[in-house]
Parts: C-alpha cells; sequence; structure tokens
C-alpha cells in the first residue's frame, strides 16, 4: 500500500485553517486547482470524505475532524524542523573528522586548541595516519596534508603554512664528531634518512648539486622515527621545522650546513570539492587559515 503524502496531509491541514480551498491556495501560492487535487487524493487514500464542501467555505467531516486533530501540528513541526535545520547551518555544533599526519611535533593540537576552547559544542575527532584516506567514503570532513598542491579538482584546499626542510643533530653528537661545514664532510658521518631522498636533495651552499654516499644508520619512512633517532644523538638527519620548533628553541638540538637542503613542504586544509561542509567544518576552516601564521615556525 502505497504511504500517504505528506504534502496531502499539510495541504488539507491548510485548507481547514485557512477555511476554504481560494484561501489556502493564496497562502500556498499554488492554483486552487492543485490544492483541490491533492485534497481528493488524500480522501481517496484513506477512503474517507474529510471535507463538506460548499460555495463559500467547507467544514470537517466526523472522520475529517479525528484525522485533523492529529495532524494538524504537521506543518508546523516541518517548519520547525527546516528553521532548526537552517540554525544547525548556521551554527557551529555537532562532530568534524579530521586526518592530518601523525608526526606533527605538537602543531596540530595548536592549529586547534583555541577553535576547541570557543566552541564547546563542537566535538573533533582528529585521525593521524599518514594514508591519504577517501574522504568522502571515510566520512571524513577535512585534511591537514603536507606536500604538493592537491588536485584542485577534487579538493578545495587552503596552504596554512610552508615548512623548511632542514638537517640537524644533538650539540652532544657534534661535541663529540665535530660539526660539518662542507656537505662533502657529511659522508664522514653518522646520519638518519627518510628512505634514500636525502642523498639526491643535498646541494653545496653554493646551491649546486652534489651526489653523496651517507652512512644512514637509520632510515625510516617516518618523521618521527627519524626525528627521536636525531634527539637520541645517533647522528645527523632531515627533520621538519615545524615538527622541531620546540627541540631547536630549546637547544636539543641545532641545525647543521643551514641552506644544503633547499625544500619546503606546504601545509594544507583541504575538503572534497562536492562536499557542502556544516557550519563546524567552516569554522573550524576559517579558524585555521587565522591561526596558521602565529603557529608557523620561523625557518
Amino acid at each position: 500500500m502505497a504511504k500517504t503524502d505528506l504534502n496531502d496531509v499539510v495541504v488539507f491541514t491548510e485548507v481547514v485553517t485557512a477555511g476554504s480551498f481560494s484561501a489556502a491556495a493564496r497562502k500556498l501560492d499554488v492554483p486552487v486547482s492543485a490544492v483541490s487535487r491533492r485534497v481528493a487524493r488524500l480522501e481517496e487514500r484513506l477512503g474517507e470524505k474529510l471535507l463538506r464542501r460548499t460555495t463559500r467555505k467547507v467544514g470537517l467531516t466526523d472522520v475529517g475532524r479525528v484525522f485533523y486533530e492529529r495532524v494538524q501540528n504537521i506543518a508546523t513541526q516541518v517548519d520547525e524542523a527546516e528553521r532548526a535545520l537552517a540554525e544547525t547551518r548556521r551554527t557551529p555544533r555537532g562532530r568534524i573528522r579530521l586526518t592530518a599526519p601523525p608526526d606533527d611535533g605538537g602543531v596540530v593540537w595548536r592549529l586547534l586548541r583555541g577553535f576547541v576552547r570557543d566552541h564547546p559544542d563542537v566535538e573533533i575527532e582528529v585521525i593521524h595516519t599518514l594514508e591519504y584516506l577517501d574522504l568522502v567514503q571515510e566520512g571524513i570532513d577535512l585534511a591537514l596534508r603536507g606536500g604538493p598542491a592537491p588536485d584542485s579538482t577534487v579538493f578545495t584546499a587552503h596552504a596554512l603554512f610552508t615548512s623548511r626542510i632542514l638537517l640537524c643533530a644533538t650539540p652532544a653528537y657534534l661535541a663529540e664528531h665535530g660539526t660539518p661545514t662542507r656537505v662533502e664532510a657529511l659522508t664522514q658521518h653518522a646520519c638518519v634518512g627518510m628512505d634514500t631522498w636525502a642523498p639526491n636533495a643535498i646541494r653545496r651552499l653554493d646551491g649546486t648539486p652534489v651526489r653523496l654516499e651517507l652512512n644512514n644508520r637509520v632510515r625510516a619512512n617516518r618523521l618521527d622515527t627519524i626525528q627521536a633517532a636525531v634527539l637520541d644523538g645517533v647522528g645527523i638527519g632531515p627533520l621538519l621545522a615545524m615538527n622541531v620548533a620546540d627541540a631547536l628553541a630549546s637547544g636539543d638540538v641545532v641545525e647543521v650546513l643551514r641552506g644544503c637542503l633547499p625544500m619546503e613542504s606546504p601545509f594544507w586544509v583541504v575538503y572534497p570539492v562536492a562536499r557542502e561542509g556544516t557550519a563546524a567544518a567552516k569554522a573550524l576552516v576559517a579558524h585555521l587559515i587565522e591561526v596558521a601564521p602565529s603557529v608557523a615556525p620561523a625557518s
């Protein structure tokens, strides 16, 4: 059995409230014939006459009165639901799902903490992963990602800041093994590497490329592992400025051969082009863009 069309019920209640088909049509801004057709369809669906029609006005039958008493608030409830939905779109509330790199050096929390403080009705779920998750399929609102500009046909992206890649070591390591002043001297040091990219990326301080065979005592594809090894004094390694800013400020590590890694890593907030974000997600994007310059470490 087909379900009753809610629009037919709403039109019926408007006819009863307005007192006539023509008055209801004016209020709904539709032809009188459309109003009459919907009421007739509702009566046919229910198998009962709901209205007594006269030339000037309509009245309820006994069955119609019973039905009306139970449905008269439907239009009001729909209006209230629409207003509530519109308010939800305007007011940040609910949950935001966000992905971010796991080895962020505390940068992600520094980006988020002001928003969390100022929006008590918003819950944020941070999923730390190196994987580029499918945001639509996984139901994720936003992603914080480093690297080249995302595909503009798939994502809307806002650059938050750019972090420099630099070579670092602990003062204790340098005190024991010496501080290199030429990139060629790196071949005499213990190094910590990200896969095999570091030897190809290194430049002489005048900018000319050089190919080195480095002694990578530890090689990993995660910066947090590399950073931990450098902080433990294993050797000299490439770190991201945004991850190591606190350690540099405290003197736990120092930069060596500044300029020999002329590489930068942009940091983005991205979301799917096709998705209209919630008020909460939109507010978070605006917040990230605003606070990023103060969070970004100096290069």
